[in-house]
């Protein structure tokens, strides 16, 4: 049940993933010509270079400049134009901080591991345009492209050829390991790929250019992943003695991870945040176990995503597919070995290695019987293996019973209302006692009246009477209830932080997280999005809402011992990565049934109808999130979600949830402005609520502007909690400028 979730976001979200992949191939391919083997030596040349000028006391900014400009900066714009990134704008902003005597060495480390992942890209590209126009393509343009990765496989041979970095065996910190010899791998792999360039058994040729393809991308890419921990190894050894030395190999970590993070965040999203923000915080809460284990739970979903590919080849009868992703299962897999090891044991290890390598013979037969044998043994390992990762998981300590009881009977309302026919006076039953009373508390501090509400559905439901549409007033009223908990709880601890004990804030904690127990599965669902013609909502990946909270609720018990002075800081970024995901949740429930009123409206009226209750009710919870900065458009939602179901648009509500959100994040521009080098613990505390609540909007604006300005946005958000940290006011200025003009264009298409 572990891997459940992860299975059924990478199955439904790989066709979209693999088109993605696939256009940034194309994309390597259409540019790859303005370079040559030649150039992109001249580039290694250069990079060389920054690597000697950048050790020198003091850096020469401008030396670095210089080597930059000319084919190395063309080589990164071409990396750029091709997969979307923005790498250039980092290189020449770390330079003009050299220049400027901001943190030189710090910024030293930007540029040359941000000029690693511009030839680590190169090589990533150059594999995929040979596997995609293998079948098509003329050797020598082919072998050409194999010259040119080879070429920029020279800049970084250096790291890849590194030995193993794991945990030690009390996971407090990051050991050295033995040397998987990545860098003879990837140089054994180019001869196999130039040897399959000839094309005398084409068929086979092209299996051989698949297996090189993951083979070369994921040693790079486990290179990567071991310079990370490396980094983690240093600052963990150095930061109770050697500050400097700690803050250069933290920022060291952060631009590693940045090269590897697509592979992660595809399938951990959550965990992918919880990396990011130890890798840029406070480095006495790095932890190695949960870095170690986020990254684990991040390509464990790559494993499963290849698994899921083998199977669909092998009944489809493709061959060099199957081969293909057995091969990629395999690679992926390989990275989490040595801390597979560590947790399971070297029996289990071997197991799995086993299970891969019956998984490519299997493929390479084409027996679906033996395929889905070696499927089954290696989804149950990593089943073992996520359950021995350091997982979030939060243990409510006080005695909170009548929220428990509430939330008991709600559960049981739920397996009620779903028979049939519902027994209304079993709900009724239930919903007396404690549910009841929470209720009536809710609506007597907020001036609600959710009692009524849920017991009128009840009464509905006794009668016989649109039966359908009061059973889901009954759960959505009540989940707004807990919604309401939670909320009410968490910002009282947060508020109430100097004034409360250690204790005192644990039970309330303890009260949120229990309310929250009642709708966590509402936290647990795909993302839903607008439709390319905007007609309706589909879905996107799983955004792990869940997870994210519940890390929130941990990380905020961490602080509740005041035992940091950090701490009040923290539970104030705990709450918000508590209540905004929730909202964000909430909101994605309203699209989900605006996607099934869409959907049923023509055909099965009754169902849309119930679709549109749910919507109206799922919005109320989280109306006055939209209507504080969007009155106008929340009435319009409201409007439609109570209205004529031919009157619903997908457009329209989607407009108005993101004029709302946008409303709010422009205020958190103005708190950081107005905190900005007065209290950096609250400009920090804006820019996170500016960070979530864009996250809520970045896949439509996406589709509005397209896939470069929200990387822009992105990367505006990130940079904008380093200039808090260094008070660097013209870098402020700077990412503020960005996200201005980013917004500005989203709001002229809203």
């Amino acid at each position: 049940m572990l891997l459940t979730k992860r299975l059924f976001n990478l199955m439904t979200f790989l066709l979209l993933v693999s088109l993605y992949t696939f256009s940034l191939a194309l994309s390597s391919v259409n540019v790859h010509a303005a370079s040559s083997a030649e150039l992109i030596q001249s580039g290694v040349t250069a990079y060389q270079a920054i690597g000697t000028l950048r050790k020198e006391t003091p850096i020469n900014g401008d030396a670095i400049a210089a080597a930059y400009a000319g084919d190395l900066q063309t080589l990164t714009h071409e990396v750029d134009e091709a997969n979307v990134l923005e790498l250039n704008n980092d290189i020449q902003g770390a330079i003009n901080d050299i220049k400027n005597g901001k943190s030189p060495v710090l910024a030293a480390q930007v540029v040359d591991k941000t000029l690693q992942r511009v030839f680590y890209q190169i090589i990533w590209n150059r594999i995929a345009a040979i596997r995609n126009e293998f079948q098509s393509g003329a050797p020598s343009v082919l072998v050409n492209m194999l010259n040119e990765a080879e070429a920029a496989f020279n800049a970084i041979k250096g790291t890849v050829a590194r030995e193993n970095r794991v945990l030690t065996v009390d996971r407090q910190s990051i050991t050295t390991g033995d040397n998987p010899g990545l860098d003879a791998e990837i140089l054994d792999q180019f001869a196999r790929v130039r040897t399959a360039l000839n094309k005398t058994n084409a068929d086979e040729d092209f299996i051989v250019v698949q297996i090189a393809r993951y083979a070369i991308r994921m040693s790079l890419a486990r290179a990567y992943y071991i310079g990370v921990l490396r980094e983690v190894a240093a600052v963990i050894d150095n930061r109770d003695s050697d500050i400097e030395e700690t803050l250069e190999v933290l920022k060291e970590g952060e631009i590693f991870y940045r090269v590897i993070e697509p592979l992660v965040s595809n399938g951990n999203p959550a965990g992918n945040l919880i990396i990011k923000s130890q890798l840029v915080g406070n480095p006495s809460k790095v932890i190695a176990d949960e870095i170690v284990s986020e990254l684990g739970k991040g390509f464990i979903s790559r494993v499963l995503a290849e698994t899921g590919g083998q199977e669909r080849a092998i009944t489809e009868g493709n061959r060099p597919q199957a081969v293909a992703e057995a091969a990629g299962a395999k690679y992926f897999a390989r990275v989490l070995f040595p801390d597979l090891e560590l947790r399971l044991g070297s029996a289990v290890l071997s197991n799995l290695e086993n299970e891969l390598e019956n998984l490519l013979t299997a493929s390479n037969e084409l027996s679906a019987t033996n395929s889905k044998t070696a499927r089954d043994a290696i989804i149950a390992i990593l089943n073992q293996y996520e359950s021995a990762l350091t997982r979030s998981k939060y243990t409510v300590a006080k005695p909170t019973e009548l929220i428990e009881n509430a939330v008991a009977s709600f559960q049981e309302i739920g397996v009620l209302r779903n028979q049939s026919p519902a027994d209304a006076d079993a709900i009724a039953q239930k919903y007396s006692g404690d549910l009841k009373s929470l209720t009536q508390i809710v609506d007597q501090i907020y001036g609600l009246t959710i009692d009524q509400d849920v017991s009128a559905a009840i009464n509905q439901v006794k009668n016989g009477n649109n039966t359908a549409l009061a059973l889901q007033v009954i759960d959505k009223s009540l989940q707004r209830v807990f919604a309401i908990v939670v909320y009410n709880r968490v910002v009282l601890a947060a508020e109430q932080f100097p004034n409360l004990s250690t204790d005192e804030l644990l039970l309330e904690w303890d009260r949120a997280y229990s309310a929250y127990l009642a709708i966590a599965r509402t936290a647990d669902r795909e993302e839903k999005i607008l439709t390319t013609d905007k007609k309706t909502i589909t879905s996107g990946r799983n955004p792990d809402l869940d997870y994210q909270i519940l890390s929130a609720f941990v990380q905020g018990k961490r602080a509740l011992s005041k035992a940091n002075n950090d701490d009040q800081a923290s539970i104030a970024l705990a709450q918000e990565n508590i209540i905004i995901p929730l909202v964000r949740s909430f909101l994605i429930g309203v699209l989900r049934e605006v996607e099934g009123i869409i959907s049923d409206r023509d055909g099965n009226v009754d169902e849309a109808r119930e679709k549109q209750i749910e919507g109206e009710y799922f919005y109320r919870i989280v109306e006055g999130f939209i209507s504080q900065a969007n009155l106008a458009g929340s009435n319009l939602i409201k409007t439609q979600l109570t209205g004529s179901l031919a009157t619903v648009e997908a457009d329209a509500i989607v407009k108005e949830i993101s004029k709302g959100i946008l409303g709010q994040l422009k205020r958190n521009i103005t708190q950081v402005e107005a905190n900005f080098g007065n209290d950096k613990n609250k400009a920090l505390l804006a820019r996170e609520e500016l960070a979530l609540l864009a996250g809520i909007f970045l896949s439509d604006l996406e589709l509005r502007l397209g896939a470069l300005q929200r990387v822009r946005l992105e990367n505006s958000i990130r940079n904008l909690k380093e200039a808090i940290l260094t008070e660097d006011s013209s870098q402020a200025i700077a990412t503020r400028a960005v996200m201005i003009e980013v917004i500005a264009n989203y709001e002229s298409k809203l």
